[in-house]
């Protein structure tokens, strides 16, 4: 009777073992995995920018400063779907395509669709996408750090109160 009692505990324990990990394993929560599915309207552009800084006598200095424009109603619109595509428009005018893929750290990162014989620099370059609630998310360009833009989801008020943003 020993026996039996400790094999169904040792059995019972190796169970919920089992069970545990499998509940811990977020990799297949596809609302984590999905977060940037849906559509997305920039908000607020930041730049660093070199200016005229003051006069040496013989040259001007110059000093880098964050500078915004802030969107009230924007048309820059970008649609990510669940396949891993994605669009971006202005306004109902698809102005480009590519794809999407969720990366180690957390991020998320985004690829333009380009022609061999593409001319525009600006499809250029990995983004890399950081989340900061479930209507906020910001882009910069990979090896740029001087530019970051914002986006929240259509008709929303976006968690300002989350980001550290360069320019009050």
């Amino acid at each position: 009777m020993k026996n039996y009692v400790l094999n169904a505990f040792i059995i019972l324990s190796l169970i919920s073992v089992v069970s545990c990990n499998n509940d811990d394993d977020t990799a297949d929560n596809p609302e984590e995995v999905n977060q940037v599915i849906g559509d997305w309207q920039m908000y607020r552009s930041e730049s660093l920018e070199s200016t005229l800084d003051e006069w040496t006598g013989t040259e001007w200095t110059l000093v880098d400063r964050w500078f915004k424009s802030v969107f009230e109603d924007s048309e820059i619109l970008i649609t990510f779907n669940s396949d891993g595509t994605f669009m971006e428009f202005y306004a109902t005018v698809e102005t480009a395509t590519g794809t999407w893929e969720k990366i180690e750290d957390g991020r998320y990162l985004y690829n333009y669709t380009v022609d061999v014989d593409n001319t525009n620099d600006a499809f250029v370059g990995t983004r890399f996408i950081t989340v900061y609630c479930d209507n906020t998310y910001s882009v910069t360009k990979e090896n740029d750090d001087r530019s970051i833009s914002y986006y929240r989801t259509r008709s929303t008020t976006e968690c300002s109160s989350l980001i550290t943003y360069n320019v009050e």
